[in-house]
């Protein structure tokens, strides 16, 4: 699962299904995949108390990030429901020889993993998580990663006080990760005229 826009309306592929991110790389209809590392991510990487060991790429796309914490140090897993994003990424990873490995899974499950993580990122795809999978999401992440591990999130943001559409989240939604995690800051900004935060949360 990879960064959102707003659904299409048309007829197609359900929004959000793996048929559907599938087809937003396949035709190239992906704005948020930029080849940047995100500067938030560059200077968490900075941070000289940073431990090195697995890190999760949740929602990984094409795998930029990942490639990039794999450059720093760490042994990368990234996860994503776009397969012509996996392959591009697994490919990618194999030319420069770096250690990370890509697998086709739903992020609020992450059962397929059988290691703790270290770090875990998330570049826009907590908010594409439906609703009533949230919880899930939270549970499943807070059992792979050690105490003290960091997460980094980052989503669109909701302005109305109302149940969160798959496209957003809510102050409630980040009430979801306590106690298991403990949020140490947040960054307001502005994505594509939208609202958006960045989240960073230690494993309790």
């Amino acid at each position: 699962m990879t960064p959102t826009t707003e659904p299409d309306e048309a007829d197609g592929p359900e929004f959000g299904s793996p048929t559907w991110w599938d087809e937003r790389y396949r035709t190239d209809d992906k704005p948020w995949d930029t080849g940047i590392v995100p500067p938030e991510v560059v200077a968490l990487l900075d941070r000289d108390d940073l431990p090195r060991g697995w890190a999760f790429d949740l929602g990984c796309g094409s795998g930029v990030s990942s490639r990039y914490l794999a450059r720093h140090g760490f042994r990368v897993v990234g996860l994503d429901l776009a397969h012509t994003a996996l392959v591009r990424a697994s490919a990618a990873a194999r030319a420069s020889g770096l250690p990370a490995h890509f697998c086709l899974a739903d992020v609020a499950n992450l059962g397929i993993l059988n290691v703790q993580g270290c770090l875990a990122l998330d570049i826009g795809c907590f908010h594409a998580v439906p609703a009533d999978r949230r919880r899930d999401y939270v549970a499943s992440l807070a059992a792979h990663l050690l105490p003290g591990s960091l997460y980094l999130l980052y989503a669109f943001v909701l302005t109305l006080e109302e149940p969160a559409p798959p496209r957003g989240i809510s102050p409630v939604d980040i009430g979801r990760f306590a106690p298991s995690f403990v949020l140490r800051w947040v960054q307001h900004g502005q994505d594509r005229e939208r609202p958006s935060a960045w989240y960073l949360l230690e494993r309790s």
